[in-house]
């Protein structure tokens, strides 16, 4: 069995969000990087971590337009796309600095992926079932904000993670929670592939699933992107593509 990009269920919700919003921010650095390193970058030149950072206060006083979509996005809607731009360097990273300029220029639709009307709140509220809600009231929830932002300056922990939480809230029905990071017996030994550098896991979750799956290993892959598999074909042909092995 292979398994491409794990997720570590072995730690608190609350736990699991910090790790995601530090390995977000950690993967926009290579994005300001590349910005100030290449005159492709259309911010070249430019503090482009000012620039996002400049956007997002703009969006937040007041959302920008979005062409084609039927509400106009907020700072924290900015973030929060910001995350998935940020997955593969030789690929998305040029498209972020683009949907930057054009966002300048009173355009955002370049941070939202469909229109507004076909989002499934389904999809958002689905963890309500199974994750214990460590956020039942507003302090604890401005809280963990708080913590977040030291986190995260720059993408202010606006990850899926806080997304989901943030939906979980108020949620009707009590959660059952599943027991988790305990051995899964009867399942075959895999290979895990984990990036070390990718704006949507942290590393370490590779290890946390492979530890429950007796007999699996990690393939670390010297990189960004969601998707070690076949990550290669997708990025540019000069970027580092080591791999090792460990148990």
């Amino acid at each position: 069995m292979v398994l491409d990009t794990a997720l570590d269920d072995t730690t608190t919700p609350t736990e699991r969000i910090l790790r995601e919003a530090a390995t977000a921010e950690e993967a926009f650095h290579p994005f300001t990087a590349w910005c100030a390193a290449s005159t492709d970058c259309p911010l070249h030149g430019k503090d482009s971590a000012t620039e996002c950072d400049a956007l997002v206060a703009r969006a937040d006083r007041t959302p920008i337009p979005t062409a084609g979509c039927i509400r106009a996005l907020t700072g924290e809607d900015i973030r929060a796309a910001t995350q998935d731009y940020l997955t593969l360097s030789g690929v998305t990273l040029p498209a972020l600095a683009q949907a930057v300029v054009k966002a300048q220029a009173g355009d955002a639709s370049d941070f939202t992926c469909e229109p507004a009307d076909t989002l499934d709140p389904v999809q958002v509220q689905v963890p309500p079932a199974w994750t214990p809600r460590p956020v039942t009231t507003f302090d604890q929830l401005a809280r963990l904000r708080d913590d977040l932002a030291r986190i995260s300056p720059h993408l202010g922990g606006a990850v899926r993670s806080w997304t989901a939480l943030t939906g979980c809230l108020g949620w009707p029905v009590p959660a059952h929670a599943v027991a988790a990071g305990s051995s899964i017996h009867g399942a075959p030994p895999a290979l895990v592939l984990q990036s070390t550098h990718q704006a949507l896991a942290p590393h370490s979750a590779g290890f946390a699933m492979a530890a429950q799956l007796p007999g699996s290993v990690v393939l670390s892959r010297e990189g960004d992107g969601h998707s070690a598999h076949g990550a290669d074909n997708r990025r540019a042909a000069n970027t580092d593509s080591r791999v090792a092995l460990r148990r």
